[in-house]
């Protein structure tokens, strides 16, 4: 077993109603199967244990990847937290990962300015991009694999080749500091923001201009789309999350205002949105209600990523405060 890694076993994971929510629910406590808690860099690491700036599953729900500040991009096991692996290319901070559809392929990308492209069975770097204008923030690839768009500190959103890294198209950016990146599940659209608090959209397929959601001026963290493509979901220093109608351009929802920043999100399934911020905390909300179901407690840091495993039903979050965490959500009642 790994030095580099210890996973606790959870007797059970709360998920404890928030405040606002108190009255319908009399404060009850979900007590649900237990998960992982994987301390990045392992138990003996101390101070010099990194923070989690990104996590990214593979389709097949098998491999997790998590990066952070000392340059390194670890893989683990999703089912047990053992480390697999330990990619060293990068040469500063990693803020972004992405898997290839067919999990062969991991892209990773940060302050180095280069998008470095690793063969996931043997670990070994095989493509890395030149120098690009400035650090990169966010990596997505399309839902075939075949496009990687990248976002950072410049006025460009860059469209590569998704095996080799080559620039295939470059965008307008909405500003020129953008800090999520995400493809439609079907591949149709693709959104950027950053900020300047605009949503940028795109056909993916020919890099048409589609138009932007105007919103509250404050920077955008994070970008979600629902699993069927017409929410996309929003949110950053404003503290709250606006839902978007992506096929008529118009606000679907905003959720109730939250305590903290907001630096993540992700869609655990058709109904269920997950946020992680600035309060350590990870927030479960019903996009349809748009009420707050539950809130993960747990991270000691800023939740500064989340990931959604289809196959398991299984929501990873990494954090500030140099852990990754699992949650079971598929099937639980809130």
């Amino acid at each position: 077993m790994s030095n580099l890694w210890s996973v606790i076993a959870l007797v059970a994971i709360l998920f404890t109603t928030s405040p606002a929510d108190a009255a319908d629910t009399d404060r009850s406590v979900t007590v649900v199967q237990p998960g992982m808690v994987i301390e990045v860099g392992g138990p003996d690491a101390g101070d010099r244990a990194p923070v989690v700036s990104c996590v990214a599953l593979d389709s097949a729900g098998v491999r997790l990847a998590a990066a952070g500040d000392d340059h390194l991009v670890r893989i683990f096991n999703l089912s047990d937290g053992e480390q697999l692996d330990e990619l060293s290319a990068h040469i500063d901070w990693v803020r972004t990962a992405a898997f290839h559809s067919d999990g062969m392929l991991l892209a990773t990308a940060g302050d180095d300015r280069r998008v470095r492209f690793h063969d996931t069975s043997s670990g070994s770097p095989v493509q890395s991009t030149p120098v690009l204008p400035g650090p990169i923030y966010t990596l997505a690839y399309s839902p075939d694999g075949r496009m990687l768009a990248s976002g950072g500190f410049a006025d460009k959103v860059l469209i590569h080749d998704g095996q080799d890294g080559r620039i295939l198209r470059e965008l307008d950016a909405p500003g020129g500091d953008i800090r999520a990146v995400a493809f439609s599940p079907g591949g149709r659209y693709l959104a950027a923001a950053g900020r300047e608090g605009k949503i940028r959209l795109w056909d993916a397929a020919t890099g048409k201009h589609l138009g932007d959601l105007e919103g509250p001026r404050h920077r955008i963290h994070a970008l979600a789309f629902s699993p069927n493509g017409v929410l996309l979901a929003a949110a950053g220093r404003c503290r709250s999350i606006r839902l978007w109608d992506v096929t008529t351009g118009r606000v679907a929802a905003d959720l109730p205002e939250q305590p903290a920043n907001v630096l993540s999100l992700a869609f655990c399934g058709s109904g269920v949105l997950a946020s992680g911020g600035t309060d350590n905390a990870v927030r479960l909300w019903d996009v349809s209600s748009f009420r707050q179901l539950s809130t993960l407690l747990g991270h000691t840091g800023s939740v500064a990523t989340l990931a959604f495993d289809l196959v398991s039903g299984v929501l990873v979050s990494g954090s500030f405060d140099t852990t990754v965490r699992t949650w079971p959500i598929d099937g639980q009642q809130y």
